[in-house]
């Protein structure tokens, strides 16, 4: 690097006159008020990126005032930082943020970047200043006026109003979803299932049935809605056969609150995993946690995902998946007889309840003296329906009618509502018409109906918590729920007030159409957009309303409406990407028609807010590591940044895209998106010398997989000597392990132990567990190289202790594979199979992993086999890995699972196997342009042995056709 040019007057100096003590007094005087200025308007403002922007200009001229010598060439920069506050606070105090001008976007990014860039430069002379000991750090006058101008450039356009800051660093993003990854409980989240129903007459003739079918296949409980199928499923889940099979593994699954229009496998899958507590919403993850123990999963209202317009093909091969595992049995409820599925069944069909069954029921709420041939006689106009039955017992109860009074009633509203389809009465739909037309209904007004019409629009009900925010026009809202709930039309699910199936399919239907929603969303709009800006968690338990609410807007809002649509979704995508990774249904109406093309919209500003939501769905699919996904949509994201010549965010695309192409093993795929940002950043002037050394560690990494070893460690060594220049720790510890991984690789062991050891130090410096636990186990094998296995072993008992207790569950089954590979490399086979059953069972306990957790520890399984000569089993270990990554697309992975292949073929005499194996290795090494001496880069534990040369004569030509 080059050496800094010192100004000054070396080590004398004259006295200052007076006037230049009193100038200086000044200027000192002066940056205390507008720091204190900057911090006051900080904390007026309500918008983040004001909050950020005048944060860091506060500690811009903090730094100035404490540390550099030459303050009073400032003055000009001091004068424009006063102004931007000024500004600022003019334009943000006060107003809603719906009214920020989007014209002023591209100034904010340029105004964050120089801010940025100005800090980091200040930032180093303070650092090298405190480093080296000197007391006259300055900057020359030459970069001050330059800062001066760029700070000019924003002030002209800055008297508008500012916007929410999203420009996110991609290393800062990076840190946020590993930190949304890594936070984990130590048990599973999972959601209990229900009690056995309080009233729950002449059903159980059908759950004895249903529990002997149980033992040797799978359940349908077919009929109408509101016969009592949820009913009947959730009193199976407690009977005590069935607690004492499946115990703490009992699953109820809604699908009773989403229309089949909105369901996607994303969702089937999503959902089931919410109520699991599988932390990844990957069919492998579903299905490895379904395979550990006896589970029973009770899907409720199957016809939603039956029907749905997209995937319902998949839906039912996963349920079919599911019900092939011995441990596993589903029991679903459904109004079609036509079951999609092909499990192995007992179709129970669900009948009207018996005379008696009905009366008790009937009884149970409305207490009568009256004749039961009378009362028999009204129920069977109700059909003996269940829910009808409840919904006609509580509506005569709140409004004390005598049973002649309610006899009355329900005639005239079957003359008012009546028949439907060869005059056969839909009792339920009388039955709900009926409620709704009560004195305790009419006595509280017009609001009730709206208010039935929201609750059945959320999908999560109305939390109780929400009811003012959701309703500020309604007064006596808390009397309408209260009301609604005696009358069974909701109910109180956990904090919110919710609605069963059949009656929310009524209103859905009934009481507003379809196509054109008349309901009214302007309130349930306004409190959950305004949300949308906080970072608190409220998100987890409003996720599915948001969601809702957003599906709705894109596939209505108005052209002029889009652009508050697509900023309130990227929004909600940033709150579930950090609370609760999940997938959603947005991706098509983010995206639109998959005939068109995304990047070609009309020219206006919502185009920006479209490419951001398309950016964050593709933050969230690499939260849930769905790398294809993330690869797909940041491209998508990246064309539309092009198309309207935004260079930077462009740029970050790429570097996020070449990112994932990295974690797939797809290196050349890497390497060329990497050099494509490179360009495009050098071509418009935008490559920062931070840029510079981000992407150099990543070009870094692709050489170490090439077996580019010297190229790969000046590139590491030269962003290490960058970072420290800035004092960037987070990147110096990154720099560090990759240095020491090349010096490993090129044979420089001493060197490599002295790396490990220093991002050991930073690490525990930073109080960094993850880097703490990764930098033991690079220890530790340095210590088996040496070989002293007794040291090797504390590291990683050490490594063990610490990622247990930081309950990254990723980190600690990585622990697990070292400790392995360690064991089975001194024959200790047994020792390996007990330590990779505690990797599985963290899995099963946390419910957690990224998709190729799993897999990777079956492929420890099956190098452990290999080494204890179980050909077998090894080699369908690894068929499995290798299945697997056709579906994360994990090259790495399947092309060493393919070698290890090619050499138990060869162990086994199969010439031609092991040619295909090694065929095909060599094919994927290609493709992903890794080095065939480098496949194990970053998987130290998963080498072979020396003498499994197979792959190695192979590529000499010395394994021919038999």
């Amino acid at each position: 690097m080059p050496r800094p040019t010192w100004r000054g007057k070396g080590t004398t100096s004259s006295k200052p006159s007076t006037s230049e003590t009193k100038s200086h007094d000044n200027t000192i005087a002066t940056l205390s008020n507008v720091i204190v200025f900057l911090d006051t308007t900080k904390d007026l403002v309500p918008l983040d990126v004001a909050k950020g922007v005048l944060s860091t200009l506060s500690s811009i001229l903090t730094t100035v005032k404490n540390t550099l010598q030459n303050k009073d060439d400032f003055a000009e920069v001091l004068d424009r930082c006063e102004k931007i506050a000024n500004s600022i606070k003019r334009s943000a105090c006060g107003r809603p943020e719906s009214d920020t001008d989007p014209t002023l976007i591209r100034a904010l990014s340029e105004l964050k970047s120089s801010v940025d860039g100005i800090e980091k430069t200040v930032k180093a002379k303070e650092q090298r200043a405190l480093r080296y000991r000197v007391f006259s750090a300055s900057v020359d006058r030459e970069s001050i006026a330059k800062w001066k101008e760029q700070l000019d450039s924003f002030l002209r356009i800055c008297d508008h109003e500012l916007i929410v800051h999203i420009d996110m660093e991609i290393s800062s993003m990076g840190r946020a979803l590993k930190g949304a990854m890594d936070t984990k409980p130590d048990e599973p989240d999972r959601e209990p299932p229900p009690g056995r129903p309080p009233m729950f007459f002449g059903r159980d003739d059908l759950v004895r049935i249903a529990v002997e079918s149980l033992s040797l296949q799978h359940v349908v409980l077919v009929g109408p809605g509101g016969i009592g199928k949820s009913s009947i499923a959730m009193a199976i889940l407690n009977e005590d056969s069935i607690i004492a099979k499946f115990q703490d593994r009992r699953f109820f699954v809604r699908f009773d609150n989403i229309d089949a229009s909105q369901i996607t496998f994303d969702m089937f899958i999503g959902r089931i995993a919410d109520v699991m507590g599988v932390k990844s919403t990957r069919l492998s993850a579903i299905r490895a946690y379904l395979a550990t123990n006896n589970v029973l999963i009770v899907l409720d209202n199957a016809e939603t995902f039956q029907d749905a317009v997209s995937g319902a093909d998949h839906i039912a091969e996963a349920i079919d998946g599911f019900g092939a595992l011995l441990s596993v049995r589903v029991v679903l409820t459904t109004r079609n007889r036509r079951v999609s599925t092909n499990l192995h069944r007992t179709i129970i069909d669900v009948p009207p309840l018996d005379p008696g069954a009905a009366r008790k029921t009937f009884t149970q709420i409305y207490r009568t003296d009256g004749s039961p041939v009378i009362i028999d006689k009204l129920l069977k106009d109700l059909d003996f329906h269940a829910l009808s039955i409840n919904l006609l017992a509580n509506v005569a109860t709140e409004n004390q009618w005598t049973l002649d009074q309610l006899i009355i009633e329900w005639e005239k509203r079957q003359t008012d509502l009546l028949e439907v389809g060869g005059g056969k009465l839909q009792s339920l739909s009388v039955t709900i018409e009926l409620s709704l037309a009560s004195s305790s209904i009419k006595r509280l007004g017009k609001d009730t109906r709206h208010v039935m019409q929201v609750a059945a629009f959320l999908p999560q009900g109305i939390n109780e918590k929400n009811l003012e925010g959701l309703f500020p026009t309604i007064p006596n809202i808390r009397p309408i729920i209260d009301v609604l709930c005696r009358l069974s039309l909701m109910y109180r699910k956990g904090e919110a007030y919710a609605m069963l199936s059949p009656i929310r399919i009524h209103i859905l239907n009934t009481h507003q159409a379809r196509d054109t929603l008349t309901i009214d969303l302007t309130n349930v709009r306004n409190h959950y957009y305004s949300q949308l800006g906080d970072h608190g968690a409220w998100i987890t338990t409003e996720d599915a309303n948001v969601e809702r609410l957003i599906a709705h807007d894109l596939s209505r809002a108005t052209a002029q409406d889009m652009e508050l649509v697509h900023k309130s979704c990227m929004r909600f995508l940033r709150l579930l990407m950090q609370h609760k990774p999940r997938s959603t249904s947005l991706r098509t109406g983010v995206l639109g028609n998959p005939e068109s093309t995304p990047y070609l919209v009309d020219q206006n500003e919502s185009w920006f807010w479209k490419a951001w939501s398309i950016w964050y769905l593709g933050c969230l699919a690499t939260a849930l590591s769905d790398h294809r996904e993330a690869i797909n949509l940041f491209t998508t994201a990246k064309l539309l940044f092009a198309h309207y010549q935004r260079h930077e965010t462009t740029a970050r695309c790429l570097e996020l895209v070449a990112q994932q192409y990295s974690v797939l093993g797809n290196v050349s795929a890497a390497e060329r998106t990497l050099h494509e940002a490179l360009n495009l950043r050098r071509e418009y002037h935008i490559l920062s010398l931070y840029d510079k050394a981000r992407t150099n560690v990543d070009l870094g990494n692709a050489m170490m997989h090439k077996g580019l070893l010297q190229e790969a460690l000046t590139l590491f060594t030269g962003a290490r000597e960058y970072f420290d220049s800035i004092g960037d720790t987070s990147n110096i510890l990154l720099a560090t392990a990759h240095q020491g991984e090349a010096e490993w690789y090129s044979g420089n062991c001493a060197a490599a132990r002295q790396y490990f050891e220093t991002r050991l130090s930073l690490a525990i410096r930073m109080n960094d567990n993850y880097e703490h636990v990764q930098s033991l186990m690079q220890l530790a094998t340095a210590e088996v190289r040496d070989g002293d296995y007794v040291e090797a072993r504390n590291l990683l008992e050490q490594a063990f202790a610490l990622a247990s207790e930081g309950n990254d569950v990723d980190n600690t089954c990585q622990v697990l594979w070292v400790q392995a590979a360690l064991a089975s490399d001194q024959g200790g086979f047994d020792r390996a199979r007990d330590i990779l059953a505690r990797a599985f069972g963290e899995i099963a306990t946390h419910g957690w992993q990224s998709p190729n957790t799993m897999a990777m520890t079956n492929a420890c399984s099956a190098r452990n086999e290999l080494f204890a000569e179980d050909y077998e089993k090894a080699r369908e270990l690894f068929l499995g890995v290798v299945d697997s990554c056709d579906e994360t697309s994990d090259l790495d992975l399947q092309t060493r699972s393919s070698r290890a292949l090619g050499e138990i073929a060869l162990l086994e005499g199969d010439i031609v196997g092991a040619r295909k194996w090694f065929t095909k290795t060599k094919s994927l090494c290609d493709e992903a342009g890794i080095h065939s001496d480098f496949l194990y880069v970053g998987n130290s534990h998963a080498q072979l042995k020396e003498e499994h040369n197979g792959w190695r004569s192979f590529l000499e030509g010395r394994v021919s056709s038999a």
